[in-house]
């Protein structure tokens, strides 16, 4: 599985057909940084190396201190080297869902036997930045109709054909990015089922009292899924 990511990762480009919705927003586009590609060719090189399925975990989009720079999902250059042992030379600044994901879920739920079974991907896979701060695909309403038409769900394909199952997928978020993702799922079929758990870095911001019970919402997501795709 780990080729089929890094042929998908090589050649993810932002599209050229959609204007962004002003200058000061940009792409993020880590995938042609040396640096970044080198983490995560040794990251998926160790964890997604079989044949395996996985349960595909959709996020909103890469942000700017996780993915957008380690080119790693949900992880920043801190867990990066801490947790999966991969070195890098970029600024370790900590990320608030690399921080739920690793010092909490992973607490609970062994990395190695979720990495096993799991792929986190994004509804859009690149990530956007607007005056220096993180944007979500859907903060532009003209901006995102466009990417639902003609960028998001077939690249939802995509990353489903890199060897994951169509019988369930995890969405992470449980407002507009579920929401969108249930819409495209009526349309397109992806799934059989979506399931939904709370952002990390809403939980992280606003229920940190809760941390506890939000961690076992994620375990039980992951159980559930696991079911459903043994059936």
């Amino acid at each position: 599985m780990n080729k089929r990511i890094l042929s998908y990762l090589n050649q993810l480009e932002p599209p050229i057909d959609i204007d962004l919705p002003n200058k000061n927003v940009r792409w993020l586009y880590p995938y042609k940084n040396a640096e970044t590609w080198r983490c995560v060719e040794s990251f998926y090189s160790k964890y997604y190396s079989d044949k395996h399925e996985r349960i595909l975990i959709l996020g909103i989009n890469p942000g700017r201190f996780g993915s957008g720079t380690t080119g790693v999902p949900l992880t920043d250059p801190i867990r990066l080297k801490t947790d999966c042992d991969i070195d890098s030379d970029f600024p370790p600044k900590p990320e608030l869902s690399s921080q739920f994901i690793y010092d909490y879920f992973f607490q609970q739920y062994p990395m190695k036997d979720f990495y096993q079974k799991f792929f986190i991907g994004a509804v859009c896979p690149l990530g956007l930045e607007c005056n220096g701060r993180n944007m979500n695909y859907y903060d532009n309403k003209v901006f995102m109709k466009n990417l639902l038409e003609n960028f998001i769900p077939d690249h939802i394909d995509q990353q489903i054909n890199l060897g994951c199952s169509n019988k369930v997928a995890i969405c992470l978020g449980e407002g507009i990015n579920y929401s969108t993702l249930d819409k495209l799922n009526s349309k397109y079929q992806f799934f059989k089922k979506i399931l939904k758990v709370s952002h990390p870095r809403y939980i992280m911001q606003y229920k940190r009292k809760q941390i506890n019970d939000y961690v076992q919402q994620y375990i039980n997501a992951c159980h559930l899924a696991l079911k459903l795709v043994s059936k």
